[in-house]
């Protein structure tokens, strides 16, 4: 991978133990991380304004004719759900990129 200068110099100087690449995974990683614990605040939020889990607010939802603010609650709760899912595969994905290169 071919950095610009500027981008190389500021790698070696945040991470000087870290080759360039590794010290783009390990940022790629900390975002993940920041995006996991953003989408699990999310969902606890939902949980607790609700009362009860994804699944069953879903059930509800989809057998009914929710109010606008529910149905958007709905669509911002699975927003979280799946974001908690692909945030912990990417974790898991970069988390192997990491142990790999140590």
């Amino acid at each position: 991978m071919v950095l610009p200068v500027t981008i190389e110099s500021s790698a070696k100087r945040l991470f000087p133990n870290l080759s360039p690449e590794q010290a783009i995974v390990e940022l790629l990683l900390e975002r993940a991380q920041r995006n996991l614990i953003k989408y699990q605040a999310t969902a606890r939020d939902f949980e607790k304004k609700y009362e009860r889990d994804f699944e069953t607010f879903r059930k509800k939802i989809l057998a009914s004719k929710p109010k606008s603010d529910a149905e958007q609650d709905y669509f911002d709760w699975e927003l979280a759900v799946t974001g908690i899912a692909d945030m912990k595969a990417e974790i898991k994905r970069l988390s192997a990129l990491v142990k790999g290169k140590r």
